[in-house]
């Protein structure tokens, strides 16, 4: 995600080229990506950027006309990316059945998660008004999920079971509800501050990552059971 300036330039006349030849605006998102690495959502700021860049204040406002408008921007690329690392982690397994791909994919968003926490918060720990949500941040968005619905109809029709699209999505909205929410429970610290208040055993915690990763690995084989049980009563 790191932008890349010209050795033979200084990076606020890199940017001020790439101004002139109409790229600002690609720039300008490359570096609050970048900036996401390091500092949080709410410190992200037009003008910060305009700095970091070299650029004028001016020069930034006539491409995002606030912040929020940087952020739903940022949001479409943020979709993007986490597609592209999603696929990645299924590439790992070209030949892999559809109820392993379910468990790939719930271990690469926790991946993303904890790799670019604050991405991930542009995606999920706020909404925008909707009148000002673009179409292709929506396609960008839809574009995750498919990939889990779609290992999911996989798993189904392997095991004969019913595919039906309400079907389908019910499961679907299953599998992401344990995924996202056990992602946030890492995210947060909640795990960790449960098991200092001994209400959870050690092993679940950070600091012994064999057995997290094994109690996480339960968790999502009673996510998989628990679905291919419970498909065949779910009607319309």
């Amino acid at each position: 995600m790191a932008t890349d300036y010209p050795k033979t330039e200084s990076a606020s006349a890199a940017a001020k080229s790439r101004y002139h030849h109409g790229n600002l605006r690609e720039s300008l998102l490359s570096s609050a990506l970048e900036y996401l690495q390091h500092d949080s959502l709410d410190n992200l700021s037009l003008r910060s950027l305009a700095k970091t860049l070299g650029v004028t204040a001016t020069a930034v406002y006539s491409h995002f006309t606030d912040k929020t408008d940087l952020l739903i921007d940022l949001r479409t690329k943020g979709f993007e990316i986490l597609s592209a690392h999603l696929r990645a982690t299924l590439d790992t397994a070209p030949d892999a059945t559809g109820e392993v791909k379910v468990r790939l994919l719930a271990h690469g968003y926790m991946a993303f998660a904890r790799e670019n926490p604050n991405l991930f918060d542009n995606l999920f720990a706020w909404t925008p008004e909707r009148d000002r949500i673009k179409q292709e941040c929506i396609e960008a968005g839809v574009d995750s999920i498919q990939l889990l619905r779609g290992a999911i109809v996989e798993m189904l029709q392997q095991h004969q079971l019913p595919s039906n699209e309400y079907a389908t999505y019910v499961a679907t909205l299953s599998s992401w509800s344990l995924i996202h929410g056990l992602t946030m429970l890492v995210k947060t610290g909640s795990i960790e501050g449960a098991i200092y208040c001994g209400h959870w055993p050690e092993e679940f915690g950070a600091a012994h990552p064999q057995s997290q990763a094994r109690a996480f690995e339960h968790l999502l084989t009673i996510e998989v059971e628990g679905l291919k049980a419970a498909v065949a009563k779910i009607t319309p």
